[in-house]
């Protein structure tokens, strides 16, 4: 099979001319691949523009996601090649949240098969090692007088996870759940402010991508609220827990030293 991408949790390869597998990398859980698959299956009922999801296989002991093969190019590559038209991109990033957010999910049928934002954070804030005893609870006690909401969240949504080609499709459901539209946003923006580049690009290109990068997070935010009624203020009160789930994942030594400043800086606050 031929790579056609990869990321930190999983190599995407080419399937066949319809189809790609997403191949998870060996030790991942597999409760979370097992959920990815269900919730791209829920997806699909709801009419959004996901990829199709087919068959759960495995190969040589690591297990993988059959999908429907979506040839286009995603949002940071388009911007990347097309730097003039960045706050166009941005647009299309935004207005394709608002979408997934446009969904509430309230019936029985779907609701208990998707994890609740609240649920999930408090969860992974108490798995976050790096935080003190002390400092979990007083982010828990933070989250918990968040309002609760019933919008669909993608719970990972950046320029990577959408892609254009004859149409725009939202790819990456692994973090799927209901919840509140600030705290989804929240998350994408921790991501553009936070989230670190790949390895191996040149410092020098890493700064253009850097600022190319900061630039896009702002279109995108003010275009996000010209489309919705909510508030930064709203989206600001949730970045404290979101950075501190966030310490559990699989990312980079840098990007969690970084996330854990601004917790404690958003602590000496409180």
């Amino acid at each position: 099979m031929k790579q056609i991408g990869e990321g930190r949790t999983a190599e995407i390869f080419e399937h066949n001319d319809e189809k790609v597998l997403k191949l998870y990398r060996s030790g991942f859980p597999k409760k979370a691949i097992m959920y990815e698959y269900k919730v791209n299956t829920l997806i699909a009922s709801l009419g959004i523009p996901a990829p199709k999801v087919y068959e759960l296989v495995e190969v040589e002991d690591r297990i993988g996601i059959l999908f429907q093969y979506i040839k286009g190019s995603s949002l940071i590559h388009k911007t990347v090649q097309n730097p003039l038209e960045l706050k166009r991109y941005a647009k299309i990033l935004a207005e394709l949240h608002v979408l997934i957010h446009t969904h509430e999910i309230y019936t029985t049928d779907l609701s208990n098969q998707i994890r609740l934002q609240k649920e999930m954070l408090e969860h992974n804030i108490q798995q976050a090692k790096l935080l003190s005893d002390s400092e979990q609870m007083a982010i828990i006690e933070h989250l918990e007088k968040l309002p609760n909401g019933r919008a669909l969240c993608h719970g990972d949504f950046h320029p990577d996870n959408a892609m254009v080609d004859e149409q725009q499709w939202i790819i990456d459901w692994m973090n799927g759940m209901i919840g509140h539209p600030a705290g989804d946003v929240a998350r994408t923006l921790l991501l553009f402010r936070y989230g670190t580049l790949p390895e191996g690009i040149p410092s020098h290109f890493k700064e253009a991508l850097s600022q190319m990068r900061d630039n896009m997070g702002d279109e995108y935010l003010d275009h996000y609220l010209t489309c919705t009624n909510l508030l930064f203020e709203e989206i600001d009160q949730w970045l404290l827990p979101v950075a501190a789930a966030r310490l559990t994942e699989w990312i980079p030594d840098e990007e969690k030293e970084a996330l854990l400043s601004f917790i404690r800086e958003r602590l000496l606050l409180k």
